[in-house]
């Protein structure tokens, strides 16, 4: 086969169709395209076949003229995955049927953003399958020639095949790269195109240089709205994750996330040609490039070598820790393994988890010299050898007491990360696993990531009071907070009604003491000074970081002594206010929420329940209920309020009106608002429709209902780690096992 570009239109040939494919996936790759089977005939590319009586040909638009006859065995026909829809018929009645059904039997119908891919584009590849006969082959190319050689073939063919030398080829023409339209080909215009709507992006291309070096692929990427919330919530922590086998090529997907204060989002893409630390370095430093004002002193990834290198070496000031998720998951893998040698798994899993949670040194020198004098460690090499060499010498990054003080925020796993890895798996980019990379940021860009920042934006709003009223139980200083934030300190606050004045004194400067309500110790309370954070000796404060009920105590009997007394390092972390930019773009003049989106195609649609779920990271604001926040009714429902509200309070105005030219005007504008209310009423001609809600009927409403499909129940307790899990777990006489 002669080596042609692949960029220019051509016909090839190939020797077997093995090699086309080969070289089909290979043009794929380089033009950053994909091509679908049209059609093929049943007999492509089968070899034993009687090829009498088949027209002789001497040229075709695939096959050109060599003077050799030959035979077409069989058509194949690929199309841009991006052409003409070869389903829409069948598309189009379904469609019928379904908006048939939904007229006779009104439920919801998802809408989609994009309805589909299909562009309409020409380009394809043409394959034909041919039998050449090379003993007739003519050296002049006349009609004469032509007829004769024919004609001996035929003859041939009709006596005696098998004396007939012939030679099976495949010849397949490929279009130009030009003869895609509609849509953006290689990956340098997918690029421009982000780039044009806002985004900063640098992007480089595997390819081969002159002098025989290879130049890896890298490409980040982020969005206007992805900067904002990176120096607004990543100066304090950021996470790092890696996504495996988002597409069909062997590439890494990067994904820079951080903690807001509703949720976990991205903020940071980036694609690299292998998982070692230099191109993950590079790929960071252009990061840093972009965001100058961006000096996170924590970072948090998984247990890789090559991901904490890159970060400590372009980061030198801060400090990686490893997550508790993947911690957990690591060592239930290694000990479930048969050939380590581990007889009692779960007491080895018990004594690891102690010496993790350790909040001394003196405990964490117990909890060691624990595990050291236990049988277990003694008798298997293999554990000692391990965990030696790979935990106890990375004690500072996973041990509780070895981490820094002066987090503001505890944030020890990143489930909530995974989590969203997982709804982009298996939602998003669902059935997206074997195309190109192209592809899989499309989804990321145009889909993932707004959805994403529209989840962040809802979430704020819904917080706000300026969305919905508060409840008369809840202090002012948790109004207009994250309501994350808020049910943590609500919970705090229901306890601390309990305490009396008695139990709080005053131990110095910004500190007090409170006692223990059920034995005789005494918490130490401390609201922190310009130089040092607020602190609390109880083991809530030292796990999560937010206020304790020992804090509210102080709040509720203390005067002078509230939220507003704490440090102004602590109070004014991001984390525990609402995005200001998102409540004044979610307000119009009418008072009617609109989220305002910026970026990367910022069109999205609304966001179902089960993904708003999903998106809420660790915290899923609506699952968790509580009796002093209010919970957040449907837009529509909220918006019929609204108007009925409106209306009562038009109505006790009208009557104070003594203006009777203001009341003709008043007249023929509600006259107009009537009319239009009538035409968009929903009618079946002169009949106005009642709006019923579905109602999920009871299990006893049927007289016979049938039968449920047993499943089985999921054990409680069994997605949590650590040793609070532990404790609950003994007492509800429960094995955890994490899958």
């Amino acid at each position: 086969m002669a080596d042609i570009s692949v960029t220019s239109g051509a016909a090839l040939k190939f020797s077997c169709q093995a090699e086309f494919e080969a070289h089909r996936r290979s043009y794929e790759e380089k033009t950053k395209t994909k091509f679908v089977i049209l059609k093929s005939d049943k007999v492509f590319g089968k070899t034993d076949l009687n090829v009498s009586g088949k027209a002789i040909h001497w040229h075709l638009k695939t096959v050109p003229y060599d003077g050799t006859p030959f035979v077409v065995l069989g058509t194949k026909t690929f199309i841009c995955h991006q052409g003409r829809d070869k389903h829409a018929a069948y598309k189009r009645k379904r469609e019928e049927k379904l908006a048939q059904h939904h007229k006779e039997d009104p439920v919801f119908a998802e809408t989609r953003i994009q309805t589909t891919k299909k562009t309409g584009c020409p380009a394809a590849i043409y394959v034909v399958h041919i039998c050449r006969f090379p003993d007739y082959k003519i050296y002049e190319d006349t009609p004469y020639q032509r007829r004769e050689k024919s004609s001996a073939v035929r003859k041939m063919l009709r006596g005696d095949p098998s004396h007939v030398k012939t030679e099976q080829l495949f010849t397949a023409y490929f279009p130009h790269v030009t003869e895609h339209k509609n849509h953006p080909i290689v990956g340098k215009d997918l690029v421009e195109s982000w780039r044009q709507e806002g985004c900063v992006i640098e992007y480089r291309p595997a390819q081969e240089k002159e002098d025989g070096t290879v130049e890896k692929l890298l490409l980040c990427l982020q969005t206007p709205w992805q900067k904002r919330l990176l120096l607004l919530y990543g100066q304090q922590m950021c996470l790092l994750d890696a996504t495996y086998r988002t597409s069909k090529y062997s590439v890494y997907l990067f994904f820079l996330y951080v903690r807001t204060n509703v949720n976990y989002i991205v903020v940071g893409v980036f694609v690299t040609q292998s998982q070692k630390k230099e191109d993950i370095r590079e790929a960071l430093e252009v990061f840093k490039k972009w965001n100058a004002d961006w000096n996170p002193s924590h970072f948090m990834s998984d247990f890789c070598e090559a991901e904490i290198g890159a970060l400590e070496e372009v980061f030198k000031d801060s400090k990686v820790s490893l997550c508790d998720f993947h911690r957990e998951n690591a060592w239930i893998e290694w000990t479930r393994k048969k050939d380590h040698g581990v007889t009692c798994e779960e007491e080895v899993l018990k004594m690891l988890r102690a010496i993790a949670d350790c909040e001394t040194t003196e405990e964490y020198e117990n909890s060691t010299l624990f595990l050291k004098q236990h049988p277990v460690w003694q008798t298997n090499e293999r554990l000692r050898r391990w965990f030696s060499t790979k935990w106890l010498n990375q004690t500072e990054r996973w041990v509780n007491v070895f981490k820094n003080d002066d987090l503001k925020v505890a944030l020890y796993t990143n489930n909530g990360v995974e989590r969203q890895n997982e709804t982009l798996r298996y939602s998003y980019l669902k059935g997206y696993k074997n195309c190109s990379l192209s592809e899989t940021i499309m989804v990321i860009v145009q889909d993932f990531l707004p959805r994403s920042y529209q989840r962040y934006i809802e979430l704020n709003v819904k917080c706000s009071s300026d969305y919905q009223v508060y409840s008369q139980n809840v202090p002012p200083y948790l109004k207009d907070k994250p309501r994350i934030v808020a049910e943590h300190i609500m919970t705090r606050h229901q306890e601390s009604l309990m305490f009396t004045e008695g139990q709080v004194t005053s131990a110095g400067e910004a500190s007090f003491k409170v006692n223990c309500q059920t034995t005789s110790q005494k918490y130490s309370v401390s609201f922190g000074s310009e130089s040092r954070m607020p602190s609390c000796t109880c083991k809530d404060w030292q796990k999560n970081l937010l206020p304790c009920k020992h804090f509210c105590v102080v709040f509720n009997l203390v005067p002078g002594w509230s939220w507003d007394s704490l440090c102004l390092a602590y109070r004014e972390n991001p984390l525990f206010m609402l995005d200001e930019l998102c409540l004044r773009h979610s307000i119009d003049s009418s008072g009617t929420s609109v989220p305002s989106y910026t970026g990367c195609h910022s069109t999205v649609t609304n966001v179902s329940e089960s993904e708003q779920q999903t998106y809420a990271g660790c915290h899923s604001v609506e699952s968790s209920s509580s009796s002093t926040v209010l919970t957040n009714p449907s837009t529509k429902t909220w918006k019929h309020q609204k108007c009925s509200t409106l209306l009562k309070e038009l109505t006790d105005k009208v009557y104070l009106l003594q203006d009777e030219s203001c009341m003709d005007r008043m007249i023929e504008k509600l006259e107009g608002l009537l009319e239009d209310v009538k035409q968009n009423t929903p009618n079946d001609g002169s009949l106005v429709l009642l709006y019923t809600p579905l109602v999920k009927r009871s299990s006893g409403a049927a007289e016979h209902p049938k039968p449920l499909k047993k499943t089985r129940r999921k054990l409680p307790l069994s997605g949590g780690v650590g040793h609070c899990t532990d404790i609950a777990t003994t007492k509800t006489h429960i094995s955890v096992n994490l899958q």
